[in-house]
């Protein structure tokens, strides 16, 4: 018996309890800091405190958030007149900043905010609708007709793979064009903040693997693994604090089902872990401050005659909660 285990002996179990709840408490306070100061250090002030300072990135989430809320607003089926007057103040004082750090061509995010502003002009004034920034329905926009069976199959047979072919290997193109159907996710106000990093090969793939606890048994067949981060510097305030992870969330789920679309097998990871490891990961792999990491995505084509768990789900009545309208005061 260890030192430690007779000294455990020793104390009460009531003692022993108080301890441990004392000691849990301290580590969530201690990361619950370093979660605020990590936000803190990237994230921009919210409307009500914005100005023209900083670097290009800080500049892009306030043109995207104000463009946005123009289209959005151009696509209301009774958009007031005028509107947007606190909008059109900040692009007014933005536009010009932005466009003076950049000596080339001109981000997109800077065009379509000049788009905004000339169509929220031609709003108000004239009460014309642009029919870029909100297009009417046409045949070219409209969804292909909907195939709930299809639909239902893709989301009811992706399961997290465990067994992969280690001699079959995920081309870049088909992560590639994964990334780019994802990229439609839904985001607030279409900042789309997500960045997958890539790590090919199966020593990258097992060293980066290694940061995560929940692989060990499998991560000799992987051969591509997926970090997926989300650029705090492209929310605002204290409003914004957990939209970031809820961007990644949505982001990484589209994903998945990309890949599994294309024929390719995914386990998601997640990156529930302190700081220190993800100080390691930075480290290791060059994944900047400003992003904060989501989770990984081990990729691979399964192996042959793979099983997966079964992993129950709940029904529909555990899931959904009615409200009366009375209940809504």
């Amino acid at each position: 018996m260890t030192l430690a285990s007779r000294v455990k002996k020793c104390i009460p179990a009531s003692v022993l309890r108080a301890g441990q709840r004392g000691y849990m408490k301290y580590l969530l306070r201690r990361e619950a800091r370093r979660d605020v100061r990590a936000y803190a250090a990237s994230a921009v002030q919210s409307d009500r405190y914005a100005t023209p300072v900083g670097g290009l990135r800080e500049l892009e989430t306030q043109l995207t958030k104000d463009y946005h809320r123009v289209e959005k607003g151009l696509a209301l089926g009774a958009p007031k007149r005028p509107f947007g007057i606190d909008v059109a103040r900040r692009l007014d004082q933005f536009l010009p900043v932005a466009s003076s750090l950049v000596s080339a061509d001109q981000p997109e995010f800077v065009k379509h905010a000049m788009e905004a502003r000339e169509a929220l002009s031609e709003w108000n004034e004239k009460g014309v609708r642009n029919d870029v920034l909100s297009p009417a329905a046409s045949a070219a926009l409209a969804p292909h007709p909907n195939d709930p069976a299809a639909f239902a199959a893709l989301v009811t047979t992706r399961r997290s793979v465990r067994h992969f072919d280690s001699a079959r290997i995920v081309s870049p193109s088909v992560i590639d064009e994964a990334v780019r159907l994802a990229s439609n996710t839904p985001s607030v106000c279409n900042r789309q903040p997500w960045q997958v990093h890539v790590f090919e090969g199966q020593e990258q793939a097992r060293r980066v693997l290694g940061f995560q606890n929940g692989n060990r048994a499998f991560r000799h067949e992987v051969k591509t693994v997926l970090v997926i981060t989300v650029d705090a510097r492209l929310f605002a305030g204290a409003e914004e604090r957990n939209q970031p992870w809820i961007e990644g969330g949505l982001f990484a789920a589209h994903l998945a089902l990309a890949l599994h679309a294309a024929g390719v097998a995914t386990c998601l990871l997640n990156m529930s872990a302190r700081h220190a490891t993800f100080d390691a990961l930075r480290s290791a792999t060059g994944i900047p401050a400003n992003e904060l990491i989501v989770m990984m995505v081990a990729v691979g084509y399964p192996a042959e005659n793979h099983r997966i768990a079964r992993s129950p789900r709940r029904n529909v009545e555990q899931l959904v909660t009615r409200h009366e309208e009375a209940e809504i005061g």
